[in-house]
């Protein structure tokens, strides 16, 4: 890292985002309650030459792109970490690779799933969250044990683990948020699902403590590092996500979320979020991937300047449509196969066709967040995401269907902000993300 200049170490800390296209940085101004200075590099390419369900990466030189963000830096007082969840490398006990980087889009455990998901068992199924599926890195941990390639005593780590346990050259424990994304820890006892894992033939692995997040998880060039929390929740904390406010982030993918006070087995997925408190969510709803599939066919002959522009314009100018659409062009949360209907000669034009696609996104947000209602009632929305940010008539179709006030997030670098939130209780100047997050949320009304 550089010498301070005009920083004041105490006052700072780096926050450092592991994403899924770029690895970003930020300065969090600690005094200031701001996020200035950042930087990003791309992530790297996946590895060429593998079976097609397989998503593999070399995770060396995703700690290298790491490691050479942290040098361009200043001097701070700490680190703080979140990333991409859902994926895994194994590593040894100075956090050597034993694996490359197993990322959230690999398949490979599809071949065995339903061995698996009958060895974990519905009443597992609910103390995990809800959240088993072939992508998990506990089904990828199934089918490389059964495939004979699971090195004894190897730590399971998420990406953002892995990166602080090389920076940082030891082991590391493991945050909740990010646990939980491994797919085996149990919501219930905030510990490992031990009978799940010996079940599942897992029980040979190290599997690392769980620790709340503000845990110092090992030292770079002398600055403490924490450890990492989930993008999903550090984003959610980012937006000062209140407990009376439904979160709906849009942007290539989709989620809506509400923080709940307790843990309690039900239908929909939960998360660990933080302070102790838990996330109703659902994920994978269609959104930007979908459309953009969508925006990809009705500009294939070219000829409309900017197709997003154009057809957000079309759109509005076709007000109400009797053409209905369903965007589940993608497996996810709301099906895995799309629909066009009741087209007709008075319908049949691109503006119908966007704005009905833009419907069927509400229709669906209004239908998930059914799914996780609780018993107190939302106060507001908060829209995230470059999408929701970017759609005034998206925005405006999703809330015909509720009736409810709504804000916009404070800044659409959601994650850094909430690594802001993290870094204030990890340096003590605030007891938890609850009061950090009330203390930002005082300081943006004050501009």
């Amino acid at each position: 890292m550089k010498k301070p200049g005009n920083v004041v170490p105490g006052t700072s800390f780096l926050g450092i985002d592991i994403g899924t296209s770029f690895i970003k940085t930020g300065l969090l101004d600690l005094a200031g309650l701001r996020v200035a200075g950042i930087s990003r590099m791309a992530f790297p390419e996946p590895l060429r030459g593998l079976p097609p369900l397989y998503r593999e990466y070399d995770p060396i030189e995703i700690v290298e792109v790491a490691r050479r963000l942290v040098a361009r830096a200043p001097r701070v007082g700490g680190i703080v970490f979140c990333g991409q969840m859902h994926g895994l490398v194994l590593a040894g006990r100075q956090g050597q690779p034993l694996s490359n980087y197993i990322a959230w889009s690999d398949q490979r455990a599809t071949s065995c799933f339903d061995q698996a998901a009958s060895l974990v068992g519905l009443q597992a199924r609910h103390e995990l969250g809800n959240e088993l599926r072939p992508s998990l890195p506990v089904c990828f941990l199934y089918w490389i044990s059964r495939n004979g390639g699971l090195p004894e005593g190897a730590i399971p780590c998420s990406l953002a683990d892995f990166v602080v346990a090389n920076l940082c050259r030891t082991t590391t424990p493991v945050e909740p948020t990010q646990a939980a994304a491994l797919g085996a820890l149990n919501l219930a006892t905030g510990d490992w699902h031990w009978p799940l894992i010996e079940r599942l033939g897992l029980s040979r692995l190290a599997w690392p403590p769980v620790q709340p997040a503000g845990s110092i998880a090992g030292e770079f060039d002398g600055v403490p590092c924490y450890a990492p929390a989930g993008d999903h929740q550090c984003a959610l904390a980012g937006v000062l996500l209140g407990e009376d406010e439904l979160s709906i982030n849009i942007s290539t993918g989709s989620q809506v979320a509400a923080i709940a006070p307790r843990f309690e087995p039900a239908a929909h997925q939960t998360r660990p979020y933080f302070d102790g408190r838990f996330l109703r969510t659902v994920t994978h709803i269609p959104a930007g991937r979908a459309l953009n599939a969508l925006v990809a066919l009705l500009t294939e002959l070219g000829g409309c300047g900017d197709p997003w522009a154009y057809l957000e314009g079309a759109a509005a100018q076709a007000g109400n449509t009797d053409l209905r659409a369903d965007i589940a062009f993608f497996a996810g949360a709301c099906g895995e196969r799309g629909s066009l209907e009741n087209l007709h000669e008075g319908n049949l034009s691109a503006g119908h066709v966007f704005r009905a696609a833009l419907e069927s996104m509400a229709r669906n947000y209004q239908d998930c967040a059914a799914r996780i209602a609780g018993i107190e009632p939302w106060r507001r929305i908060v829209f995230s995401g470059g999408l929701a940010l970017r759609s005034p008539l998206l925005r405006r179709l999703i809330l015909e269907r509720f009736d409810l006030p709504h804000r916009l997030a404070p800044s659409s670098e959601d994650t850094l902000y909430g690594l802001l939130i993290l870094a204030l209780v990890s340096s003590g100047r605030c007891p938890g993300v609850r009061a950090a997050t009330y203390a930002i949320s005082q300081s943006h009304r004050g501009t």
